[in-house]
């Protein structure tokens, strides 16, 4: 696993949000929600989530593996041209260029290969504060639910003793 990709732990936590935030949309009014249809978006979220960093990890590796491709392609040439002017087969200037060239396109790669490592780090902490924002999203709205909880139950209790306290009114017949 990537230096900069989620941990299974933080993975896990994300598919029981995610499951968490479907169940609310999707219940019925009063009701939970049905079981089979919970454990297919379960399925669902969990194959989603292994797919993800299956991708990933393929990524990462076609990445390393054209660098490393690159690298050795370009020290040969380099090591090619390099001999074929010491033995004095070719004009020192054609076989400057050519290597040159080999050791920009080295440098083009490792580049690339730095701005991909930046991008997954930032990548990681949009991810990171996403995750925190949804966490602490969540306690406020656990409080507010404990909150009216509480102001609905004052309410019942109001309303009962103004039921009692206001007298009843006599039947005119």
């Amino acid at each position: 696993m990537g230096k900069h990709e989620p941990t299974p732990e933080e993975r896990a936590e994300y598919i029981v949000k995610r499951l968490e935030m479907f169940i609310r949309e999707k219940r019925e009014p009063f009701k939970g929600m049905n079981f089979n249809k919970w454990q297919q978006l379960a399925r669902a979220e969990i194959a989603n989530a292994m797919k993800d960093y299956q991708k990933t990890q393929y990524d990462e590796n076609q990445v390393t593996r054209r660098m490393l491709f690159i690298l050795g392609s370009t020290i040969a040439t380099i090591g090619f041209w390099g001999v074929a002017a010491a033995f004095g087969k070719i004009d020192y200037m054609l076989a400057g260029m050519i290597c040159l060239i080999a050791g920009i396109i080295v440098i083009a790669h490792a580049g690339e290969w730095m701005t991909r490592k930046m991008w997954k780090k930032a990548q990681a902490r949009k991810r990171e504060r996403a995750y925190n924002n949804a966490i602490s999203l969540d306690r406020q709205i656990k409080q507010m639910e404990k909150e009216l909880k509480g102001k609905a139950k004052d309410l019942e209790k109001t309303v009962a003793a103004m039921g009692r306290a206001v007298p009843s009114l006599p039947n005119k017949k």
